[in-house]
C-alpha cells in the first residue's frame, strides 16, 4: 500500500500507513531544502553564503566573510540518526581537495511541526569520526580506512557528531567574521 501525502509548511511529506515511519521528507526535498536551511543560518550569523547549481558541482555552498576568505561547505542531511557522508569514497586520499567544512543538518518532526538540528565540522573534525566509525578500535592511517571504505557508502552516527552542534563559529572564524558594511 502507498503512502499519504501530506504537507507540513509548504514541504511536501509521506505518511506511511505502516507505521514505519511517522513522516519523511522525500531525498530530493530533503537536500535542497538542507542546502538553503544551511545558507540561510550563514547568511542570519553575516556571511554572505551561496548554493551551487547543477548536478556535477563541487561544493554544496560557498561561504565569504569579511576577509574574503572564502570556504567551501558541504551539507548533508537526514531525518535519521545517521547523516551519510561518503567521505572516503569520495576523498580516497587526504590531499584529494574536500570541502572546508561538513554542516550535518537533522530534520525532526516534533508535534506537527519541524525540528532542526546543525552539526558543524571542519573536514580535519569530520575525518576521525568518520575513522572512528569505518574502523572501531584500530589504529589505520587514512589510506588504510578509505581501502577497507571502498565498497560502502560511509557515514557517521547522529550520536558521534553530537559535541558539533550549532559550532558556527569555526566558519565565521575562518572567513573573517561578518561582512561588514
Amino acid at each position: 500500500p502507498r503512502g499519504v501525502s501530506i504537507t507540513a509548511g509548504s514541504l511536501p511529506i509521506t505518511s506511511s500507513l505502516h507505521g514505519a515511519s511517522p513522516m519523511s521528507i522525500d531525498k530530493y526535498h530533503l537536500n535542497l531544502g538542507s542546502e538553503y536551511r544551511v545558507a540561510s543560518e550563514l547568511l542570519f550569523r553575516g556571511l554572505f553564503a551561496t548554493v551551487t547549481y547543477g548536478n556535477k558541482k563541487g561544493a554544496d555552498l560557498y561561504v565569504i566573510g569579511n576577509n574574503r576568505q572564502a570556504a567551501v561547505v558541504e551539507v548533508k542531511a537526514s531525518q535519521k540518526n545517521r547523516f551519510v557522508t561518503g567521505l572516503f569514497q569520495k576523498y580516497r586520499r587526504p590531499e584529494d581537495p574536500h570541502p572546508d567544512f561538513w554542516v550535518l543538518h537533522h530534520v525532526g518532526l516534533k508535534a506537527g511541526d519541524w525540528s532542526h538540528r546543525f552539526f558543524v565540522l571542519s573536514h580535519a573534525e569530520i575525518v576521525p569520526v568518520q575513522m572512528a566509525t569505518n574502523a572501531p578500535g584500530l589504529d589505520l592511517s587514512y589510506e588504510e580506512v578509505a581501502l577497507r571504505s571502498a565498497k560502502g557508502v560511509d557515514n557517521v552516527s547522529l550520536k558521534s557528531v553530537e559535541v558539533f552542534e550549532n559550532a558556527w563559529g569555526k566558519i565565521l572564524d575562518h572567513c573573517g567574521g561578518p561582512v561588514l558594511g
